[in-house]
């Protein structure tokens, strides 16, 4: 392995030793070549996701301007633009349905494996959202709310013809930030750390392609996307 490869995936880890590890889309395998451009659309659907202890669970629709470069041939740059909401339900906290505000978010993916005869690949990915709804009034009190979405990855996939499904898992913490009246800052922590992530490419033409993506354990989630390549 090349020593810029490892010296990048060391960087990686001293991140995550010093942070906190998130949950987010992993875009399957399918990295742009050194040079190359992947935009499209993503919708990311997180149906429910149980937070620790007696804070309920939180749904969020997410839609995304996604665009995907490839910084070298082994290194791709992601970044997201769209807008996201919030509902949060059960637990001590009352029900809120959050209005759509600002989403957003970046990360990278490392091909760590690549085998062109066999047709398969494997990738490590760490990747971003952050997702910023509208406050809203609730019993003539104020409540502000912001997801904080991260996620490392860990994907194979193997081609057969247009098709290419891929396997992994990722080391996840989906948190919820919340103050009311504009008081103090509080977080709501997750009820699992980690996840299985499952999905497939089919390549519609040999610029554009279909992602779909699903999340368990963790969270019930599904991300789809329409991407073009040039």
């Amino acid at each position: 392995m090349p020593m810029r490869k490892l010296f990048i995936i060391a960087l990686v880890f001293y991140f995550l030793s010093s942070s906190r590890v998130y949950g987010a889309p992993a875009y399957g395998t399918d990295t742009p070549d050194k040079g190359k451009i992947m935009m499209g659309y993503q919708a990311n659907l997180i149906f429910r996701h149980q937070l620790h202890g007696v804070n309920g669970n939180i749904r969020s629709y997410q839609h995304f301007l996604d665009l995907s470069y490839g910084v070298l041939d082994w290194f791709a740059f992601d970044g997201k633009l769209g807008v996201g909401d919030v509902r949060q339900s059960g637990g001590e906290r009352p029900e809120i349905n959050y209005g759509t505000g600002f989403a957003g978010g970046y990360g990278f993916r490392i091909l760590l494996w690549n085998k062109p005869a066999d047709k398969m690949r494997m990738t490590l990915g760490l990747h971003h959202i952050s997702v910023h709804p509208t406050d809203e009034n609730v019993g003539g009190n104020l409540y502000e709310t912001f997801l904080d979405d991260w996620q490392i990855d860990l994907l194979a996939s193997k081609r057969f013809g247009k098709f290419e499904p891929f396997l992994g898992g990722k080391a996840s913490l989906f948190e919820q930030g919340y103050r009311v009246n504009h008081g103090e800052r509080h977080r709501r922590s997750p009820k699992y750390s980690g996840g299985v992530i499952a999905g497939c490419g089919f390549d519609l033409n040999k610029d554009l392609t279909v992602k779909v993506e699903g999340h368990f354990i963790d969270e019930d989630s599904l991300s789809a996307g329409l991407y073009y390549k040039y």
